[in-house]
Formats: structure tokens, C-alpha cells, sequence
């Protein structure tokens, strides 16, 4: 792992780890939104910062890994363990592109967020199967800002199941500048909340 300074870890009984950085807001407030920034080992460092009122959590995978079960619980129990500690439970967003896309998507529908961004998603239709096993019109979901990728497959599992998403928040930035973007969705949350 690069720049280890700062990484902290949650443990499962069977000792495996689920390693990530936490970055609190400036102000602690019930009112303090929790996003999870989904990205790969190489990225997860730069997507980890202090930025307006966002308390910041990026879990770290090791690059294009599929996750595995318990990987999957311990980041659902993190999520849940620091939205309760910040008492934040109703102020939870993801954030995830390229492969981590399909993970933001699934952790989104497991945690009940209020809504998550995807961008350049990879999404293979195994995935959908997955996921269309997880949507029930019933329950609450999060608002689905998907942008570019391959997504046509998820937003008809979408339409199927009367869910929102939005094809159309899609900022541009040069050279394919990931905090940008990233700084651009959490404005769009912010906007979106306010």
C-alpha cells in the first residue's frame, strides 16, 4: 500500500482485514453527510481529503480485485459503525467509477444510501443478475447518478423496477482528473440536499 501514514482498519472474527482512510469534517454535526469514495489502492490516497463538509471514507482494494463476501459485509458494517458514531445515518452517499462503479451500485443498494454516483461504470450482465436480486420496489433506494459507461443494462433494470436515475450529471474534466470530478458530485450532492 502507498502512503501507509493515516490508514486505518476494520476486522472481521476470522482476523481479515478491510483496510481505509477516514477523513472527518471540519465541523462534527448530525447534519455532516458521510460519502464513501469507492476507488481502486492506486487512487484511493489521492480520493481522500478534507473538502467543505463531507466527512470522507475510502476504503482501500487492492487494484481490479473482486470483492470477495467478507469484504463486502465488513465494508457494509464500517459504513454503518461510522454513519452511527457521527450520527449521520441519514446522510449517506457513494461515489465509485470504472470497475469500483459496479461496487458503488451494490453498496448503495445494500446500505440504502441517499444516492450514489457511478461513473464510467463496468457493469457485466452477471452483475445486473446480482444486483436485480437486491432490488425490491418496496424498499427505499438511492437516487442513481450514472454517467457514461456501460450502463444501459443497469438503468433498464432500473426502469423495470420503477427506481430513480439520472443520465444526465455528468462533469468533464481535463485529463480524466478523478478529484475533480469527485469535488463536482459532492457540489451536485450538496446542491441536491440543500
Amino acid at each position: 500500500m502507498k502512503n501507509n501514514e493515516n490508514i486505518l482498519f476494520i476486522e472481521d472474527a476470522n482476523k481479515r482485514k478491510l483496510f481505509y482512510r477516514f477523513t472527518p469534517a471540519a465541523i462534527t454535526s448530525n447534519f455532516v453527510p458521510l460519502v464513501v469514495v469507492l476507488e481502486d489502492e492506486e487512487k484511493a490516497a489521492d480520493m481522500n481529503f478534507e473538502y467543505k463538509m463531507w466527512n470522507m471514507l475510502t476504503p482501500i482494494y487492492p487494484s481490479h480485485k473482486k470483492e470477495e463476501s467478507w469484504a463486502k459485509d465488513l465494508l457494509q458494517e464500517l459504513i454503518k459503525k461510522i454513519a452511527y458514531d457521527l450520527e449521520c445515518e441519514e446522510h449517506i452517499y457513494m461515489y465509485g467509477s470504472s470497475t469500483e462503479g459496479y461496487r458503488a451500485i451494490l453498496h448503495g443498494i445494500l446500505g440504502k444510501v441517499n444516492a450514489l454516483f457511478s461513473n464510467t461504470s463496468y457493469i457485466m450482465k452477471a452483475d445486473i443478475t446480482d444486483l436485480s436480486n437486491l432490488l425490491n420496489t418496496k424498499d427505499t433506494f438511492p437516487i442513481f447518478y450514472l454517467c457514461t459507461g456501460e450502463t444501459k443494462v443497469f438503468t433498464d433494470t432500473c426502469k423495470k423496477h420503477t427506481l430513480i436515475y439520472h443520465l444526465d450529471f455528468c462533469p468533464e474534466a481535463k485529463e480524466n482528473d478523478e478529484k475533480y470530478i469527485l469535488k463536482e458530485t459532492l457540489d451536485m450532492f450538496e446542491r441536491m440536499t440543500s
